[in-house]
């Protein structure tokens, strides 16, 4: 059964809404699972096995940035901490 809150939504602005909501979910654990959950199974419910195949080439070249900037971060961070 279709979400209510998703009804006037097209398949690509739910995708987007769970991509985005998906990353910040990454830096927050929990604050927005419930609706990232939500998201994710409305796109299965319209999409069903196509859903992989809808979402990978939408979001590869983000994926790839949001990589080399994680990276990055991470080396910024490694970098401050202390030796031990």
């Amino acid at each position: 059964m279709t979400d209510h809150r998703f009804v006037n939504l097209s398949t690509n602005e739910i995708a987007d809404i769970w991509y985005a909501l998906g990353g910040a979910e990454t830096r927050h654990p929990g604050g927005f699972s419930e609706l990232v959950d939500a998201t994710l199974r409305e796109l299965d419910e319209r999409l069903g096995e196509k859903l992989s195949a809808f979402l990978e080439p939408r979001y590869r070249a983000y994926r790839f940035v949001d990589s080399k900037e994680d990276a990055a971060a991470n080396a910024r961070v490694v970098s401050a901490e202390p030796n031990e």
